[in-house]
């Protein structure tokens, strides 16, 4: 009796294990290991090599899961061989680690896995599975269920980056802040944690590759209901549905101030020298943004400068000065003194255009038909790129271009009647 019951347990398992999709239970088993290596090796000078691997296996009969297991399985096998190999060879490669995390959301299990290279930022792959319809689930299906947009992304990107910089300081800060922005993929990683989304960020860093993947936790709830106000001497600044917006009675005319993507509380307006007026934003997580109002007015362009880096954790704006949660009062000029922006200085060309850019902004500019020279100066960020506003000395007159520095390149829009020119830096 004893041996046909055990039989019929074996056998019951099995079935669980190899028919079907089994409901979430801490009994059953709903992935398990495809690979779990953990070796070391020694190359041929006495070095030490190690590995970690261990890759998820989704165990559900349907042809999507099966799919599935295979796309993982053909991700990871070329490393997994040139790590067989050199142990067998003995020679050094660098440490390897790639481990897996489940997240389950009901019956939907996102496989979050990490690969790790010695120094190198951890690089990520995400797949989705529910086992109640039995298939794979895409991100763009995940986007359509919790209502992300493009806008939303790179909201996020922009929160994140300022969360992963904020006491840091960087001579190119402002440049990887629009490079993280500006070049967001369009389709980013997600999962969801505990009923909280955790979306896979992408921000550029001086570091390593370039880029590193950071997991950032959006609030879902808009917190929409203050509003403020600040008013010195023409200009008002007012925050109402988290958006920003200035008014300036010299044109009696409304400005909205364009790059904004944090939450915010508090706004502030202060005179910081005779004549040089500037709006301040302090934002829910405690950064405060920096509006170049005399800037922007001219060419009627108010943009957001992006944070203050190296103020974090402020509770409060107060005539020019920030107020920390540790009760510290900081002056708000002698944080904006320090604040770095990219210098385009150089020579940019294309096929029909050519751009010289000197350290003091003085620009001169040659296409085949016109020559134009003046001033450039920057104004704030916008989504697709820094807003520079130009005086031209030629025509007299103000208005304003978008540049995106990529490396070696300036993607210039609306300047000069170009709706957009590309520019490649030109070595001497």
């Amino acid at each position: 009796m004893i041996w046909i019951k055990l039989c019929s347990i074996v056998f019951l398992s099995l079935s669980l294990m190899f028919t079907g999709c089994k409901s979430q239970s801490n009994e059953e088993v709903y992935v398990s290991d495809l690979y779990n290596i953990h070796e070391e090796y020694q190359d041929a000078w006495g070095n030490v090599g190690k590995y970690d691997i261990s890759l998820p296996r989704i165990h559900c009969d349907s042809k999507s899961a099966k799919k599935l297991n295979k796309t993982i399985k053909n991700e990871y096998k070329d490393l997994i061989h040139t790590l067989n190999e050199a142990k067998e060879e003995k020679y050094t490669l660098p440490d390897t680690s790639i481990s897996y995390k489940e997240y389950w959301n009901k019956k939907m299990v996102s496989l979050v896995i990490k690969e790790e290279v010695e120094a190198d930022d951890p690089r990520y792959k995400v797949y989705h599975f529910d086992f109640k319809t039995k298939k794979r689930v895409s991100n763009k299906k995940l986007y359509k269920k919790y209502k992300i947009n493009q806008k939303d992304t790179k909201a996020w990107a922009a929160q994140a980056f300022d969360q992963e910089y904020a006491d840091e300081y960087f001579d190119n800060v402002k440049e990887l802040r629009a490079q993280t922005i500006c070049s967001l993929p369009s389709n980013l990683d997600m999962y969801v944690q505990k009923g909280k989304l955790n979306i896979l960020i992408p921000i550029a860093t001086n570091y390593g590759s370039g880029i590193k993947v950071v997991a950032y936790q959006p609030k879902r709830k808009k917190s929409y209901k203050i509003e403020d106000s600040s008013t010195f001497d023409q200009t008002t600044l007012t925050l109402k549905d988290n958006k920003l917006s200035l008014y300036f009675a010299g044109t009696q005319k409304t400005y909205e101030v364009h790059g904004c993507f944090n939450e915010y509380k508090q706004v502030h307006v202060y005179e910081i020298g005779p004549g040089v007026t500037y709006g301040f934003a302090l934002t829910t997580n405690g950064l405060v943004e920096v509006i170049a109002i005399e800037d922007g007015l001219p060419i009627e362009r108010v943009c957001s400068q992006g944070p203050l880096y190296g103020l974090d954790k402020v509770k409060s704006l107060r005539s020019g000065q920030a107020l920390t949660e540790n009760d510290q009062l900081i002056d708000l000029f002698d944080a904006l003194r320090n604040q770095p922006f990219k210098s385009l200085e150089g020579t940019y060309t294309n096929e029909s255009v050519t751009l010289q850019i000197d350290e003091n902004g003085l620009y001169a500019m040659q296409d085949q038909e016109n020559s134009h020279s003046g001033l450039l100066f920057i104004v704030g960020m916008e989504e697709d790129g820094f807003v520079y506003g130009y005086d031209d000395y030629n025509q007299q007159v103000l208005s304003y271009c978008k540049v995106m520095p990529l490396y070696e390149k300036l993607e210039i829009k609306n300047l000069f009647d170009h709706d957009k020119l590309e520019l490649e830096y030109k070595y001497e």
